[in-house]
């Protein structure tokens, strides 16, 4: 693989790899409050795991601008990676 296809990959995987923790995060804390619901923990702390994970959830969609750059930065260097080997192969 050469250093541009390198980079591409790196500049593609870096927002999906944000995005996912973010995620994860998400998940991690929406079991917790499933977990305190059936220890019958009291709602109002329930309710804010709860919150923490919508914000979690929320972060994760709105991805931003340097993290869009670096996506569009890197499938422009991946759409050009595929044509020259198009054109030359």
């Amino acid at each position: 693989m050469t250093k541009a296809g390198l980079v591409s990959d790196a500049l593609i995987l870096a927002p999906a790899i944000w995005a996912c923790s973010f995620l994860l995060r998400s998940r991690w804390y929406e079991r917790q409050a499933d977990r305190l619901l059936d220890q019958g923990v009291d709602d109002h702390t329930v309710q804010l795991k709860r919150e923490e994970a919508r914000y979690y959830q929320d972060f994760a969609r709105v991805m931003p601008n340097y993290m869009l750059a670096a996506l569009t930065l890197g499938l422009a260097i991946r759409a050009f990676l595929i044509l020259s080997a198009m054109l030359s192969g």
